[in-house]
């Protein structure tokens, strides 16, 4: 059986050829020494590292940007704590349960007054 090498073309993955000009690094489970030249993707070395890792190939421009998060604000409610007309809990929706109920989560660890409770709603849905 013989072991044929292929030279030539690099891997097609979107691995470039790269040089470590700085310290002893890992990437990979790989020990990475200096000077030495290794293939890894543009993605896996941080642009912090960009110094001191340099490109032996051509990088192709990042087409690949960032979608933005879209920020949900979350609505508080108050809830009387049990039975209590006086004691109150402020309250958020964290989810469904399999009956299509809201999950509440209270924000608060003790029952508040009434007055007490409105202020913290009111302060937490500023943000």
């Amino acid at each position: 059986m013989e072991r044929t090498k292929s030279v030539g073309s690099p891997a097609t993955d979107g691995k470039i050829l790269w040089r470590n000009d700085g310290g002893t690094f890992r990437l990979n489970h790989r020990i990475i020494k200096p000077k030495q030249k290794f293939r890894a993707a543009p993605n896996e070395i941080s642009k912090a590292f960009r110094n001191v890792i340099t490109p032996l190939e051509e990088i192709e421009a990042e087409t690949n940007t960032p979608t933005p998060i879209e920020v949900v604000k979350t609505e508080y409610q108050l809830m009387p704590r049990g039975k209590s007309k006086s004691l109150f809990d402020v309250v958020y929706s964290v989810g469904e349960d399999d009956k299509g109920k809201p999950i509440l989560k209270a924000i608060n660890e003790k029952a508040l007054p009434k007055a007490m409770a409105e202020k913290l709603m009111h302060d937490l849905s500023k943000r």
